[in-house]
């Protein structure tokens, strides 16, 4: 997959986690929140974190440089994945002035992913010392034989890069390749 990055904007993603949605969701979940953004980080994706429950309902987007967005949602709709793109002004301005208030209110604010990914740990309460650890070996054996999904469009390879980046992330001088 290709894509166009400017090499003086970096690439964000922002996500609205309220801490009660923390709190109701179970460790898995977590976990798997938790990878989703090792995976996008291991692809030079600065993540942000951000907690006000008022932006729980915007829609996922990415703000080019052509002045569009391309907006992409599947919360809500059953499922289905929906891609757009707009120009709309109004629109604009709400994502860039949320895309602000996430990186000014992000609650995972680090320099560096590993300080990112640490931090999200933190905040999601999860034991920062025996995930780097279990990601770490599972990275380096693979996810393959232990679980396999249902579908031959889908691999394990994303969960299997997420965890070698967080297990060599977090210890850098490891054998995880």
């Amino acid at each position: 997959m290709e894509r166009v990055v400017s090499t003086d904007t970096p690439v964000t993603r922002a996500f609205c986690v309220p801490q009660s949605a923390v709190v109701d969701s179970d460790p898995p979940e977590r976990i798997l929140l938790l990878l989703a953004v090792a995976l996008m980080e291991s692809f030079d994706i600065r993540v942000e974190v951000y907690d006000e429950s008022e932006y729980t309902s915007m829609q996922g987007f990415v703000l080019d440089q052509h002045k569009r967005a391309i907006v992409a949602n599947w919360v809500g709709t059953d499922g289905i994945w929906q891609v757009d793109v707009t120009d709309t002004r109004s629109v604009l301005r709400e994502f860039a002035d949320a895309t602000g208030y996430a990186h000014a209110h992000s609650v995972i604010t680090a320099p560096t992913p590993a300080g990112r990914l640490h931090a999200l740990a933190r905040y999601l309460d999860l034991d920062w010392a025996w995930l780097v650890r279990r990601c770490a070996e599972l990275g380096e054996y693979g996810c393959a034989g232990i679980t396999e999904p249902r579908s031959r469009l889908l691999s394990v390879a994303g969960v299997d890069q997420a965890c070698r980046f967080l297990g060599q992330t977090a210890h850098p001088h490891s054998r995880v390749r």
